[in-house]
């Protein structure tokens, strides 16, 4: 075979290779849906990589917002730009795990002096480079998550339904979007912890059913009956939520509702 025509076929191949290898790069980056929790520090320190990782996700973000979908991302967003700034602020301990290697020894004071493996510290710089730009995409996109909270959050109404009881740890929360014909039913507890000298309070839920309006039947009617059903004391206090405007239920406005609603609690008590 001439050179001529092995530097063909090489060239061809190359080519070929370069091409299989962007195309499955950008299927990869196209379907990143998740960030792993350790994605700034796991494998290979490079910026352009890890730049392409994160606005891959951010991107995922962005058309999940568009859609008035908040949730899982939103959370995820503030646990990753909180995972960076930790980074950040733990630049020193970062520096002490890294291999290290014993240069000289005191024999008079008993102390053992050490110097870090990495030369010039290029990697923690290039580590840097990647925390910021990260922090920064992050936060604006926790930005437009947070206006889309607000948003949801302040159309939203709490009304107690009946006569409430004396004790509201446990009780019905009855969701009621305008724009549903049903209610969404569910029994909330709140869970008491003690935690650093401050009294927390946590909200759980658990669905209970979901009940068509009709006009010949009133919410304490629905109180009543859905009591009996799961068999609790009538006397239990009970909640309604009304959301105005229609958004995204799991993702968003169920929830936004439960935070609310434990905030709205949690303030009978201050």
């Amino acid at each position: 075979m001439s050179c001529k025509i092995f530097l063909s076929l090489a060239c061809e191949f190359l080519t070929d290779f370069i091409y299989i290898s962007m195309s499955n790069d950008v299927k990869i980056f196209k379907d990143m849906e998740k960030l792993a929790d350790d994605w700034i520090t796991k494998g290979t320190l490079d910026f352009e990589y890890k730049k392409y990782v994160l606005l891959a996700y951010l991107q995922n973000v962005s058309k999940s917002f568009e859609q008035h979908k908040l949730y899982p991302s939103f959370a995820e967003l503030i646990m990753h730009y909180k995972n960076a700034a930790n980074l950040k602020q733990g630049k020193q301990q970062l520096m002490k795990s890294f291999p290290k290697k014993l240069t000289y020894l005191d024999f008079k004071n008993f102390k053992m002096y050490f110097e870090s493996k990495i030369q010039d510290d290029e990697k923690l710089e290039e580590l840097e480079e990647i925390i910021d730009f990260a922090m920064n995409q992050l936060q604006n996109k926790i930005t437009v998550g947070k206006d889309i909270f607000d948003d949801v959050e302040k159309q939203l109404i709490i009304e107690p339904v009946g006569v409430k009881a004396l004790e509201e740890n446990e009780g019905l929360l009855l969701i009621d979007p305008q724009y549903d014909p049903f209610y969404h039913i569910y029994q909330y507890r709140i869970s008491i912890f003690e935690a650093a000298e401050e009294t927390v309070r946590g909200l759980q839920t658990v669905f209970i059913d979901r009940i068509k309006k009709s006009i010949g039947t009133t919410l304490e009617q629905i109180k009543i009956q859905v009591l009996k059903n799961i068999q609790l004391v009538s006397n239990y206090s009970a909640f309604r939520v009304v959301a105005l405007q229609p958004y995204p239920y799991e993702e968003t406005l169920l929830p936004i509702v439960k935070r609310s609603f434990s905030n709205y609690i949690n303030g009978q008590y201050e």
